[in-house]
């Protein structure tokens, strides 16, 4: 390391142009960067075989990617009313992506007059007949097609059902660039934001990218003003924030210069790249700028002091560095194109941020006058912090039997919560109470069914199999049955159809299942087409040998969705015949499929992560003893988070998961600058004790100012409503701190006790 050091100072102009040229080749592909990603390719990545058996079906029949619009009303079927959703509809549908549109005025009313088959409009048959208002209004709200669906249980409310065009490789920020359209549509024709509700999967993902864009126009400012003003603080003089700033933009420039060479299109969560590295390099630049100033105040001269602090802080940050990759590089492992890319991305910002601190820093240090002495008097904070070190110190080396049945007592504690832990994917509980999709969500709720899709498809051996007698009695029960599940809001199907037109010849009076024919049924079919009935086709093929089973559902998490999935197959197994084949699909079940895979993802992503690191630790200290009980305090906030939240956490989104590889090659940072300090002072000859002290004074206030970095750094992310963005800045904070915690009191135990130790250099 001096070696290099050494190099570094010597050819330092040349050095310093080599990265000039470097950051404005990386400046200029980050100015190229485009925010977008495709649903599939965010979510699922287009080899996923559910994800194409989805697009396949999505295609053929109704695609589940829409959004609702609602409102409330008086007179759902006054003439201002039906105008007003002509003009909606007709200026909705000039949007190019949108596929369809339905409300009440295109609505069906199925109905007969002496054994002949009338299909209107229900607003046609008011404008004709406007004394039948209230009894047609009635009509369509029992209406097994319509009701509930786009007018409310209590006729009171009205929706708008936007259907966009299938397209895999439509980026996802196109949907709130639709909603903000109908949302103008809206308002140019005397319908305020405020009097209308949405609801459906591409609201949810529109207000996703919204609080994304917004966080990253927020947060990253923020998080640099945050951080610049705590190495103030923590310094009480400018010349660090000067370098902290410097080499932290440079290794943003470069980290979003290899985004963009991975991918122009870079997707929502790597698009906060910028305020993760500039927390990372900040991390690097104070432990070497404090190393610095403690080797200035040994007396030595500015060289010294220099190769001295370099050397020796560079070869932990070289183990802090390697580790932190380690953690974020197996964020790659989970099956999922967002984090895949993320681990990519934040890996390299990692090898970056150390590659420039250990370069940039020693050239500044040699061309800045020497600073003055740093005292700990000249700030209250480095008081108190030295006051609470010393204070853990002699508690932990007069107390270690004590301090271990403390965290042995968390720890059962912990396993015992993690056992209680219920992972779910939920979009819309993603958001915080007070949001609007939240809120919007249970006007839904209480007035409509459910926008929670399962689409089933059943497929027939032969053409017209679906309307063979037999299988058709199957399906009629089979859709029976999956309609009194409990999670179950509406069933719809060329079943519901069917009913509903026999229902209507027979003036109420159902044809028994058993007396329904080949004949009587194709003449259904054909009779519901001749009388100008629409959109059969979304619900049947046109060979009659696959139909489409739409299910609103009460439940929104896709986990949920997923169960319920499996439900449907056990009825299915019962109840229908053997010729016939069932499938489930739908963005929701899909994604509940992949989260076992993503849970398996993310569990082998947090072992690698473990395994990898403890690997390390054993290398480093050339002993696998030491590397095993090095651990112990970096898993142990692992355990605590998995255990505070099976506790008192309904349940625990998939994304928590990715908090807790992150954390721990974060985490394992203090454990080694602390192993690092106490090696070299056992290496002098320094008793237990002594070097326990030496460690504290040189490496503990480092640790600590370290911890708080990142705390802080991460805090701000707390302010997003989103989750995946909010626990960044809480869980992700408290798992650092009991992981400052546990490395102090328990670092410190186990070298009191000789469980670590080190032998005198010979």
């Amino acid at each position: 390391m001096k070696k290099l050091i050494d190099f570094i100072l010597k050819y330092r102009w040349f050095i310093i142009a080599i990265i000039l040229i470097i950051t404005f080749i990386f400046g200029y592909i980050a100015s190229t960067a485009n925010i977008a990603s495709s649903i599939g390719g965010l979510l699922f990545g287009k080899e996923n075989e559910d994800y194409v058996y989805y697009l396949d079906r999505i295609r053929e029949f109704a695609n589940d990617e829409i959004f609702i619009i609602a409102w409330e009303t008086s007179d759902p079927f006054s003439a201002q009313t039906i105008d007003l959703l002509t003009k909606l509809e007709l200026e909705i549908k000039k949007i190019p992506i949108v596929r369809r549109v339905d409300s009440i005025i295109d609505a069906q009313h199925i109905h007969s007059t002496e054994d002949t088959l009338y299909i209107d409009n229900y607003t046609d048959l008011i404008k004709k007949n406007p004394n039948r208002s209230d009894e047609l209004k009635n009509e369509l709200i029992s209406d097994p097609l319509y009701g509930s669906l786009v007018i409310s249980h209590d006729g009171n409310h009205i929706a708008m059902i936007v259907e966009l065009t299938p397209d895999e490789d439509r980026p996802i920020e196109e949907g709130p660039k639709v909603v903000e359209k109908v949302y103008d549509i809206l308002e140019d024709n005397g319908l305020k934001r405020d009097q209308v509700h949405v609801g459906g999967i591409i609201a949810t993902l529109s207000e996703v990218i919204h609080q994304s864009q917004l966080n990253l126009r927020r947060l990253f400012p923020i998080v640099c003003v945050v951080l610049l003003l705590m190495v103030y603080i923590l310094f009480n003089r400018l010349w660090p924030v000067f370098v902290t700033l410097l080499v932290s933009l440079i290794a943003v420039i470069w980290a979003m210069g290899f985004a963009v060479l991975l991918d122009r299109d870079i997707n929502i969560l790597v698009s906060f790249t910028p305020a993760v590295i500039l927390i990372i390099a900040t991390s690097d630049v104070v432990h070497l700028c404090s190393a610095y100033m403690l080797e200035l105040n040994a007396n030595k001269d500015k060289y010294r002091a220099i190769m001295k602090s370099v050397s020796e802080v560079g070869k932990a940050c070289l183990m802090t560095s390697a580790t932190t990759f380690v953690g974020f590089v197996s964020l790659s492992l989970i099956p999922v194109p967002v984090f895949r890319q993320l681990g990519l991305v934040f890996g390299f910002g990692v090898a970056t941020a150390l590659l420039l601190a250990i370069t940039i820093l020693p050239i500044l240090f040699s061309i800045m006058k020497r600073p003055k002495t740093w005292h700990r008097a000249e700030s209250p904070v480095i008081r108190m912090m030295d006051a609470v070190l010393d204070s853990i110190r002699r508690i932990s080396t007069r107390n270690p039997i004590k301090i271990l049945i403390v965290f042995s007592i968390v720890l059962i504690l912990s396993i015992y919560g993690i056992t209680m832990l219920y992972i779910e994917c939920d979009f819309n509980k993603r958001f915080s109470e007070n949001n609007e999709i939240r809120i919007d969500e249970k006007y839904f709720q209480r007035h409509f069914a459910g926008f929670s899709v399962l689409d089933i498809f059943i497929d027939a051996t032969e053409q017209d199999g679906l309307i063979i007698p037999e299988n058709y009695r199957s399906i009629s029960k089979f859709q029976k049955s999956v309609n009194e599940l409990l999670e179950t809001d509406k069933v719809i199907s060329f079943v519901t159809l069917i009913e509903e037109m026999d229902r209507v010849f027979n003036n109420g009076n159902a044809t028994a299942l058993s007396d329904m024919t080949k004949p009587m049924l194709a003449q259904y079919l054909l009779l519901f087409e001749m009388s100008g009935g629409r959109d059969l086709d979304r619900f049947l093929g046109f060979e009659r040998k696959t139909m489409r089973i739409a299910v609103r559902l009460t439940e929104t998490g896709s986990r949920a969705v997923y169960d319920i999935a499996q439900k449907v197959n056990r009825i299915a197994d019962k109840q229908l015949n053997e010729n016939l084949r069932i499938e489930n699909t739908g963005m929701m079940y899909i994604t509940g499929v992949f989260l076992d895979d993503i849970l398996l993802g993310q569990k082998a992503g947090l072992i690698t992560a473990f395994i990898t690191i403890m690997l390390l630790m054993m290398i480093w200290t050339r002993s696998v003893k030491i590397g095993l009980w090095s651990m112990i305090p970096n898993v142990l906030p692992i355990l605590i988070l998995g255990g505070y939240i099976g506790l008192f956490w309904d349940f625990a989104d998939s994304d928590t998961i990715a908090i807790g590889i992150i954390a721990i090659g974060i985490a394992v940072d203090d454990t080694i600058h602390f192993l690092i300090r106490y090696k070299i002072e056992s290496e002098k000859g320094l008793g237990r004790a002594d070097a326990i002290k030496q460690t504290f004074h040189y490496s503990g206030r480092a640790i600590v100012i370290t911890s708080l970095i990142l705390v802080v750094g991460f805090a701000p992310f707390a302010i997003s409503p989103y989750y995946t963005v909010h626990i960044m800045g809480t869980l992700l904070p408290l798992t650092l701190i009991v992981a400052l915690v546990a490395d102090l009191f328990l670092a410190t135990v186990f070298t009191k006790l000789g469980i670590i130790k080190f032998r005198k250099r010979k």
